[in-house]
């Protein structure tokens, strides 16, 4: 028998680091000058909500029926942090930056839930679909860095 505890826990973390995801793209949308990107990030923004809304959903089917809506601290620092680096100029590429790595920590914390060998398969499931949406970001953002550069 899972560890219904584990697994909301873990759900819960997933789902804080979704509700990152959503304010930095969206944050990140308002700071970006070309507005073909500044679409692709607020599309982002809005499936971080879905993937958040999603894990709600699995947290109270496992028992919690309230959980928290709000972000990491590092997600919050992270934020910061781009929002500096785009108040000093840094321009487009630097904000596509902070969301890369921004995106490469949740690709490790969903890896780390999928291996986990407390979730249950139904979980892992919805997990991977998620992951490989955010690796599917990952690569469109470390494609346009690419262009950019050349």
């Amino acid at each position: 028998m899972p560890d219904q505890e584990h697994i909301v826990e873990e759900l819960e973390e997933l789902i804080r680091i979704s509700h990152d995801g959503e304010q930095g793209y969206r944050e990140a949308a308002e700071h970006v000058k070309d507005p073909n990107l500044k679409q692709l990030l607020n599309e982002v923004s809005l499936q971080r909500t879905k993937f958040a809304h999603d894990l709600e959903k699995e947290a109270a089917r496992w028992g919690r029926a309230a959980v928290e809506r709000t972000g990491t601290a590092f997600g919050t620092f992270h934020r910061a942090w781009t929002d500096l680096k785009a108040g000093l100029g840094g321009g487009d590429d630097a904000i596509l930056g902070s969301m890369e790595s921004g995106d490469d920590y949740a690709r490790k914390r969903y890896d780390d839930a999928i291996r986990d060998s407390e979730t249950p398969p139904d979980v892992v499931g919805i997990l991977r679909n998620q992951a490989q949406a955010i690796v599917g970001t990952l690569d469109r953002i470390r494609a346009l860095r690419r262009r950019r550069a050349a």
